[in-house]
């Protein structure tokens, strides 16, 4: 057997299995709280164990505590029989946890010390003691009450009051724990949320586990003069870890390693699952490095060049090392929607990771050859989240003795961090006062950004920062509501750290901004400009009662909203174009999430939950929307609602779906509101019959959203708010949304793809409204995130070539005569699994179906022949699809609602 290629049985734990079995030994747990009771605890013993083995930062403090406590006891609770030995090989007193020694060593400790739970030593004696909680690294992905995965129970049901129980459990443990060190204030504030452990008991000193990075003991490893490379993923939670290698893919690994005289060493974690014998197996530059090897990784890092890692908390221990670090996340989406990140993974990651093992090896290369970037990155982590330096050890039992025995402690030296003062907030305008000099400042969101203007101060540098400003071409728009963390600008580079910061609001007429502390640093928070008494649950429930129980005057105006008031666009959009042509006197009332959306000249801004916003909604004799109204909604006689949907559909939707009793009730309900439903083509009208069970009259017109791409004029102006080059080729990428996402897919690298395309295109990536909020901008060489530019239809008519998936945006643009690619890489489980289509794609589609990047980026540079071999495809589309597209859909439309008598033939 090759060295290193035998793996150690790993331990299998879930969430909600380990919560079971906490449930089932309530009995031990009480007899054991009773026993603390009644036997005392000894200053003179203390209790160390580790959920990892003889390790982490409980051995280090064992040590410590040996050579200044003379007249103590300290005992090494072990879980196994080859644990208790190599304890003892070590030199430690050692003894199983397990038994009735173990329950009386714990039982009578005064101080116990745990790495990971109470179950690190006797977990029903714990009760009284002094625990000492050294967990296990700076915590990325969400813990313990902060994360809905940790409080689930196996075998029984998934639901809030079982969560509740499980959460009150986990509060009860955290306020057994007195001591709990940390690295940074950022942290401090997480772990207090997570465990529910008063903010006094935690303490920034550094993790006793670092020592081993700041003191490097003897080598381990056997690289041979090879360059190092550790990969090292996180838990899922019992799973395997879907970025395991295929056969083909050690085999490109291997070459690579081979090339680049590196060798890979995989680290799965202690509690993980995964499969990577293959590797080895293929070459002698894989090998593993399980807990046979290296009881504690930290010990073998000062030896490692590039660590490899998806979310684990080792990012911030390699960063002590001023080392560069390549992300690999091939299950983003999924992780983070099912256990929740307390950051962006963008930010956490710079902006720069790969979600398969080609995109690792490109960067991993980069990071091997010194890229800056990631050094760079690199010191970020190590500044943003430690906030001391030095061996911690020393300072934990400091401590301990400190709060145990009245002892003296001297405290952590942090490092300094600008201190923030709102200095005034007026009109549209917040004024901060930071101390001390920095170069550069901005308020940093999801979906925008503001650059501050500085200028010197007695006590520091002002910055500036004006909170209303332009957006894709129109003026004087809030921010999108959200937060904005204040980014400052020194000569280490950008931080986002203050020691502390004053609070303070901005009051304007198209927003609300308070200013307050998150995540380590100050948040400016913006939200809709709703008054006191229209904000918040209660408020709006007390508006909605108003509403159902007026009697409005109907007024002459139409209500228009579109994806839920998060843009003016669509074909609500087309609609209010024609209607402003023909009925100039009709008010047109925009409904809006917040001040940050742009509505057509001369229309009413509307913010929803506004007491006007209700009153809109009743008075309106028309209502035209392109989704659902939602449940608030109340017809009155005088009203008619126009449904204009949002697509040609390929996907099935509604009642075609596979779904259950609720939703199909609910669906009913929604189609009973509408009195009549606006169709694209005969082909929508046949579909939406089915899918809506529709015995109201269908009107089809065309869609007015797309009467825009019958003017050429308006491109020069679409391009330069974008800011696309004039001689560049724009290359479309709007890829629909995914019943189990959140953001956008990740199929592809957007950054490094746009990078590499052929000089003189730009990728515009647009993704769905439904990821609108999730998602964060894309930043990069040729690249504009246009997510949040408000119309689609303006995208369609710039793009020379648009590459999409199933979004309906293909037969929209089917009708420009332009070419279309489609990326499909998860065609299979899409069509079977999420969705299910009205027809068969692959045999129809007017232009290539392609899955792989390689030959993504064929199929574009290919378009700019204008695919003739699909020219008899694309004609059958247009004709299929868009024959009523011919840039009047939206004059038909209003015409029709005129003639139907839904506005007043004169103004009442």
């Amino acid at each position: 057997m090759k060295k290193g290629l035998r793996t150690p049985a790993m331990a299998r734990f879930t969430f909600g299995a380990g919560n079971a079995r906490k449930l089932l030994r309530l009995p031990l747990y009480a007899l054991g709280a009773i026993a603390t009771l009644v036997v005392p605890r000894s200053p003179r013993l203390w209790v160390f164990g580790s959920g990892i083995g003889v390790g982490e930062g409980a051995l280090p403090l064992y040590r410590a505590a040996r050579e200044r406590l003379d007249d103590t006891r300290l005992v090494w609770l072990a879980t196994t029989d080859a644990e208790l030995a190599e304890a003892r090989a070590l030199g430690l007193d050692a003894s199983l946890k397990s038994g009735w020694r173990g329950f009386a060593l714990t039982l009578r400790a005064q101080v116990v010390v745990v790495t990971h739970g109470f179950g690190d030593v006797n977990r029903f004696a714990t009760r009284g003691g002094f625990v000492v909680q050294l967990w296990h690294g700076v915590p990325l992905k969400r813990l313990h009450l902060d994360s809905p995965a940790t409080l689930r129970i196996s075998g029984i049901p998934d639901h809030r009051l079982v969560r509740g129980l499980v959460a009150r459990a986990y509060r009860f443990a955290g306020h057994g724990i007195r001591l709990f060190p940390v690295a940074s204030e950022l942290v401090a504030a997480r772990i207090s949320s997570a465990f529910g452990v008063p903010r006094d008991r935690i303490v920034v000193t550094g993790d006793p586990r670092d020592d081993a990075l700041v003191v490097p003991g003897p080598p381990v490893l056997d690289a041979g003069g090879a360059r190092t490379i550790l990969y090292a993923p996180t838990w899922r939670d019992g799973d395997p870890d879907p970025a395991t290698p295929t056969a083909e893919q050690w085999h490109v690994v291997a070459s690579w390693l081979e090339a680049r005289d590196a060798v890979l060493y995989v680290r799965a974690h202690p509690l993980g699952a995964g499969d990577y014998a293959a590797g080895p197996a293929r070459s002698d530059r894989v090998r593993m490095l399980g807990t046979d090897r290296v009881r504690d990784v930290n010990a073998v890092l000062p030896e490692i060049d590039v660590l490899l890692t998806d979310y684990s908390s080792i990012a911030f221990d390699f960063a002590l090392l001023g080392r560069p670090i390549v992300f690999l996340a091939a299950d983003l989406e999924q992780y983070a929607k099912r256990r929740g990140l307390y950051d962006s993974y963008r930010e956490f990651s710079g902006g720069q990771y790969a979600t398969g093992w080609k995109g690792a090896l490109e960067l991993l290369g980069a990071a091997l050859d010194g890229d800056p970037a990631a050094l760079r990155h690199s010191a970020w982590l190590r500044d943003e989240y430690v906030d001391v330096s030095g061996p911690a050890t020393g300072r934990v039992l400091d401590e301990i003795l400190a709060r145990t025995r009245g002892g003296s402690r001297v405290p952590a030296e942090l490092r300094p961090r600008p201190v923030v003062t709102v200095e005034s907030a007026t009109g549209s305008t917040l004024r901060l006062l930071v101390s001390g000099t920095v170069g550069a400042a901005r308020l940093e969101g999801r979906r925008a950004r503001v650059d501050g203007i500085l200028s010197p101060s007695p006590a520091g540098t002002i910055a500036e920062f004006a909170l209303l400003g332009d957006r894709w071409g129109s003026a004087g728009l809030a921010l999108p509501s959200g937060g904005y963390r204040l980014q400052l600008g020194t000569r280490e580079g950008w931080t986002s750290r203050t020691s502390t910061v004053t609070t303070g609001a901005l009051e304007h007429d198209l927003f609300r901004a308070t200013v307050g502390e998150g995540a380590g640093g100050v948040v400016v928070t913006v939200a809709a400009p709703l008054a006191d008494d229209e904000r918040g649950a209660a408020a709006q429930k007390r508006l909605e009662r108003d509403y159902r129980r007026s009697r409005p005057v109907p007024e002459d105006a139409v209500f228009l909203e579109s994806f839920y008031g998060q843009s003016a666009s669509c074909n609500p959009l087309g609609i209010d174009r024609a209607l402003e042509a023909a009925r100039p006197t009709t008010t047109r009332y925009w409904s809006v999430v917040d001040g940050s959306i742009a509505v057509p000249d001369g229309a009413v801004r509307l913010v929803e939950g506004s007491r006007a916003w209700w009153q809109a909604r009743a008075a309106a004799r028309a209502l035209v929307v392109n989704d659902w109204l939602r449940k608030r909604y109340r017809r009155r006689p005088h009203q008619k609602v126009l449904q204009t949907w949002h697509g040609t559909m390929l996907k099935k939707l509604a009642l075609d779906r596979n779904v259950g009793f609720r939703t199909r009730v609910a669906v009913k309900r929604e189609r009973d509101r509408w009195d009549a439903l606006l169709a694209q083509n005969p082909y929508s009208a046949e579909i939406f019959r089915s899918a809506y069970a529709m015995r109201g009259p269908i009107w089809q017109e065309g869609y007015p959203r797309n009467d825009v791409l019958h003017d050429p004029s308006r491109a020069a102006l679409v391009r330069a708010a974008i800011g696309i080059p004039p001689d560049a080729r724009v290359v479309l990428y709007a890829p629909t949304w995914r019943d189990d996402r959140t953001e956008m897919v990740d199929f592809v690298d957007l950054a490094a793809f746009a990078r590499d395309l052929d000089q003189g295109h730009v990728v515009l990536a647009r993704g769905h409204s439904r990821t609108l909020a999730h998602g964060q901008d894309l930043l990069g060489q040729n690249l504009i995130d246009v997510t949040s530019y408000p119309d689609m239809a303006d995208l369609l008519l710039v793009a020379d070539v648009l590459v999409t998936d199933y979004s309906s945006v293909m037969f929209d643009y089917a009708g420009t005569g332009r070419p279309i690619v489609f990326f499909t890489p998860d065609l299979a489980h899409y069509s079977t699994d999420l969705r299910g289509f009205y027809f068969d794609l692959l045999a129809s589609a007017p232009g290539p179906v392609v899955s792989t990047r390689e030959e993504l980026r064929d199929a574009i540079l290919a378009a700019a022949g204008g695919q003739p071999e699909y020219a008899s495809r694309a004609a059958a589309w247009r004709e299929r699809f868009t024959p009523l597209d011919d840039g009047d859909a939206g004059r038909r439309v209003v015409e029709r609602m005129l003639a139907e008598g839904w506005l007043p033939s004169v103004v009442e």
